[in-house]
């Protein structure tokens, strides 16, 4: 295999702003896209990291909300900024941070120019785990009231303007140095890694993963209205209303999903069944569809129960939003 040309590393300036991610993921031109006129093809591979940078800022937005009703002294859904912590060390310092690195080591070998660039950028990473994990042992120790709210409010906002900063890094300097260097055939031979291959998102992917539920429906909902201190009841309960049509419109979806594994397993297994034993088959095929039909029972069980739950909660916050609403009204 012939070595690719190397191209010489440029560097944009970073724009000014602050941590918004604004225009992540959308398509950028390089300068000399701009020179020609010609829109930036962009790979897949870049696509999908601009992607999952905007779903993990929908998360660290989520939890900065919670931080700030944490630092204002409001009722907070402790669940969840334990779920979007946990989502950040579990999806992007697991499988998106490890896939940067495989492509930044490429361009590293391309262009040793970029190779201290890479470097610090990987050590990064290191130490944004590090500072996810600590945070999360924060969070469960605030939860058993080991920890007050003030340090689970300071170390969460550090771990998200450092997450921003990173992520605003890459957008806007080592995005478009990476798209510089790396040819078709680069990115060819980078697709063909198993390591670089699609991973499920267990939040914003086609399947929810059942502990991140509660973080998904949030998510789905977009940023969380901010209400002001007085707000109708009428409108609480709007609110409780769209979110439990929300819970569930995903148990349908979890349901039809779960129907239509079953049906693919059990078609497999019958053909599988009709080549090898073709005198029995149809026994050992009413045999297993029977089982495979306990087993779908079992797991729409599952999906009904996670549902009830969800909506029980769903009904227990609209609750406590009313009383608190009552103990501010009482308070005036």
């Amino acid at each position: 295999m012939a070595a690719p040309k190397k191209k010489t590393a440029t560097r944009k300036q970073a724009p000014k702003g602050g941590a918004s991610l604004g225009g992540a993921g959308q398509g950028r031109r390089t300068s000399s896209d701009k020179a020609s006129g010609k829109p930036r093809t962009e790979f897949p591979l870049m696509a999908a990291l601009r992607a999952e940078h905007r779903h993990m800022a929908s998360v660290m937005e989520l939890m900065g909300q919670q931080l700030d009703a944490i630092a204002a002294g409001e009722m907070v859904d402790t669940h969840m900024l334990y779920e979007s912590m946990d989502y950040m060390l579990s999806w992007p310092d697991r499988y998106h941070h490890p896939r940067e690195d495989l492509i930044y080591g490429r361009v590293a070998d391309i262009d040793p120019t970029a190779a201290d660039n890479v470097d610090s950028l990987q050590r990064e990473h290191d130490a944004m785990a590090a500072l996810g994990r600590e945070l999360l042992a924060i969070i469960e120790r605030w939860r058993d009231g080991k920890v007050s709210g003030t340090a689970v409010v300071k170390a969460g906002k550090d771990y998200i303007a450092r997450s921003y900063k990173h992520m605003n890094s890459e957008e806007e300097l080592v995005f478009p140095q990476i798209e510089s260097i790396l040819t078709v055939q680069d990115w060819r031979e980078l697709a063909e890694d198993d390591n670089l291959r699609p991973a499920s998102d267990p939040v914003f992917g086609p399947r929810v993963q059942r502990e991140f539920r509660n973080l998904a429906r949030k998510v789905r909902r977009g940023v969380r209205r901010s209400v002001e201190r007085g707000t109708m009841v009428e409108w609480i309960g709007l609110e409780a209303l769209l979110e439990s049509i929300e819970v569930v419109s995903m148990a349908y979806d979890s349901g039809k999903d779960i129907t239509g594994e079953h049906l693919r397993t059990a078609l497999d297994d019958s053909l599988s069944i009709l080549r090898e034993k073709p005198l029995t088959a149809p026994l050992h095929c009413a045999l297993n569809n029977t089982r495979l039909t306990f087993s779908w029972m079992g797991d729409l069980a599952d999906v009904s129960r996670d549902t009830l739950a969800d909506l029980v909660k769903v009904n227990q916050e609209r609750k406590d939003r009313v009383r608190l609403l009552d103990q501010e009204r009482t308070a005036r």
